[in-house]
């Protein structure tokens, strides 16, 4: 295969994913930020009517 043939063959398919994208969008982009994690000193996540094993 000649230089000529495998460089466009490469170009077709970098065009073609291109496009892809370009009608697909991208969705990671579109997307709100994924939210801190809470932490060690985030509230306890149940109710405070559920008493303690302690008590």
């Amino acid at each position: 295969m000649s230089t000529r043939v495998i460089s466009g063959r490469i170009c077709r398919g970098m065009l073609a994913a291109l496009l892809s994208i370009m009608l697909g969008g991208c969705d990671l982009l579109r997307e709100p930020p994924v939210p801190d994690w809470p932490g060690p000193h985030a509230p306890y996540p149940f109710p405070d009517n559920i008493p303690h094993r302690t008590e």
